[in-house]
Formats: structure tokens, C-alpha cells, sequence
């Protein structure tokens, strides 16, 4: 495989090669970059050089827009095998996290001992919502006893319709507290919500401490759309984060997102998404 969990200093060190060999020979690396458009010779070891500059600042690239993501498996036909099969692909890709539900976060806590840097995601409330605030509250503590690192809560979506946005604020006001620290990321359902709600729900979630608005669980209507994040963006205005999830399984539609002001992704067609930039090396 590509070999995208490699460490930094190892990517880095590949990176600045081709620069200090220029300057070891006194021929500055722009110089080479005008020679290899053709307007001097180069040497085939000088162009081949040149070439992979180019490559190593690609790979940093893919790696940096990888760790956006957070590896998401939450179907209820998902076998132990599949979760190990997540945290493995994790691991390979340099992914941010892995998300799963409440069930497999001892599991994932036991497939990734030796890979401390991926961090574990938990459910709350997933995928409806309509948990009373004590049973959210409840599943919170126990996913992070079970080793979770962050917790993406799904809102009380029948409070934001019935416009009770002081109940949305302290429910997530209350996971927030009961993560201990941990990273909540809030989940707003953006499709089964107006404009006026969305604004309204991310407020909440920015104002009770909330590290993240999300837009969707994937389970009901569209899922993430670039403009719902640019809103979502705006409303923050960088109090908290934005994670788009919901729907995103293409890297032209990864990219839309990162482009509309994601600062995280879920999805689970992490694998081909990473796969797909590989492919333009």
C-alpha cells in the first residue's frame, strides 16, 4: 500500500531532501522548476529530482487532508471483524478517528492499543435524538469509562421544532460536562431542519461548550451539503468547530466539504476516498 501512516518527521525529512541537495550545488530549487518548464537543459537526475519534490509535497498534502477524517462504521449488522477491519484502516491511512457505536468502543479500545494517535468516537443518542437528556447523559459516561476519546450527541430534534432552544442548550450543556473533557460533537440533522434552526440549534450547541457542530447522522434525508456547512461556519464564527457527515463518499465531494469550511469529516468510504487521491500522484 501507499504507506500513508508513516510518521511526519520521516515524510518531512524525504520533503527537504531535493532542496538542500539544490542548495548543496548551488542551483536554488526554483531555478530547477524554471529549467524543468524548458526554458534551460536539465539533466535527467536533476528533472528526476524536481519530480519528486513534487511527489513528497503531494503526500504531505494527502496526509494532512486525511487526518480530517473520522472513520465511520454504525450499521447494527456490524461484526467484531468489521470494526478490527476499521481500526486497521485507521491505522494504514493516518485517519483522524474511528466512529462507532456505543457497543465497540472496548473493542476499539483493545484494536488500537498500539496506535494511541487514532482516536475513538462514540454515539449518543444515535440516530433519532429523542433520548431524555439522562439517558444521553448516561450513555456519555460510560462510552468514555469504555475508552471513547470524543462523543458525537445527535440534538433533541422535537425540541428544536417545538422551538424549546433552552432545552436543546442545557441537554448538550449537560453531555458536555458528563464527557469530562472530551471533544463533543453536536449533531443538528441539518436536513429535517430550516435555515432559522440550523442557525439557531448550532448557537445553542456553540454557547453550552460544544467543540464541534455536525450536520448529519446519514440516516434521514440528504445528509451534509457544502451550503448547510458554510452556515454552520458562519453561525460559529470559530467558537467551536464544523464536521460534515452525512452522504460524503466521493473525494470531489470530501473536498467540496474541507472547501465549505469543514474542519473534520465522517464518513465511511474513508478507504476509496483515500484511494481516489492516491491515484493522482
Amino acid at each position: 500500500m501507499f504507506g500513508f501512516g508513516k510518521k511526519k518527521e520521516e515524510i518531512k525529512e524525504k520533503e527537504t531532501a531535493p532542496a538542500e541537495t539544490a542548495q548543496n550545488n548551488k542551483q536554488p530549487l526554483l531555478t530547477t522548476a524554471k529549467e524543468a518548464d524548458g526554458k534551460t537543459s536539465v539533466s535527467p537526475e536533476e528533472m528526476a529530482e524536481f519530480e519528486e519534490f513534487k511527489r513528497q509535497k503531494k503526500i504531505l498534502e494527502i496526509r494532512r487532508l486525511l487526518k480530517t477524517i473520522d472513520h465511520t462504521l454504525l450499521k447494527q449488522t456490524a461484526r467484531r471483524e468489521d470494526i478490527r477491519k476499521l481500526c486497521a484502516e485507521a491505522v494504514e491511512y493516518g485517519f483522524y478517528s474511528v466512529c462507532v457505536q456505543p457497543v465497540y468502543v472496548s473493542a476499539c479500545n483493545e484494536f488500537l492499543k498500539n496506535a494511541p494517535q487514532i482516536k475513538i468516537a462514540c454515539v449518543v443518542g444515535f440516530p433519532m435524538g429523542e433520548n431524555k437528556t439522562e439517558t444521553k447523559v448516561f450513555e456519555t459516561k460510560r462510552a468514555v469509562a469504555d475508552g471513547a476519546d470524543e462523543i458525537d450527541m445527535v440534538i433533541c430534534i422535537s425540541a428544536v421544532k417545538n422551538g424549546n432552544y433552552s432545552y436543546v442548550k442545557r441537554e448538550i450543556k449537560q453531555v458536555v460536562k458528563a464527557a469530562k473533557g472530551s471533544p463533543v460533537k453536536v449533531i443538528l440533522e441539518t436536513s429535517l431542519l430550516t435555515r432559522e434552526e440550523m442557525v439557531k440549534a448550532a448557537q445553542c450547541a456553540r454557547d453550552a461548550g460544544a467543540a464541534f457542530v455536525k450536520t448529519s447522522t446519514g440516516y434521514f434525508g440528504e445528509g451534509a451539503k457544502a451550503e448547510d456547512v458554510r452556515l454552520l461556519k458562519d453561525t460559529v464564527k470559530g467558537a467551536c468547530c464544523v464536521k460534515a457527515s452525512g452522504g460524503i463518499k466521493t473525494a470531489e465531494q470530501f473536498r467540496e466539504m474541507l472547501a465549505a469550511g469543514a474542519d473534520r469529516i465522517g464518513t465511511s468510504s474513508g478507504k476509496e476516498i483515500a484511494d481516489s487521491l492516491k491515484m493522482n500522484l
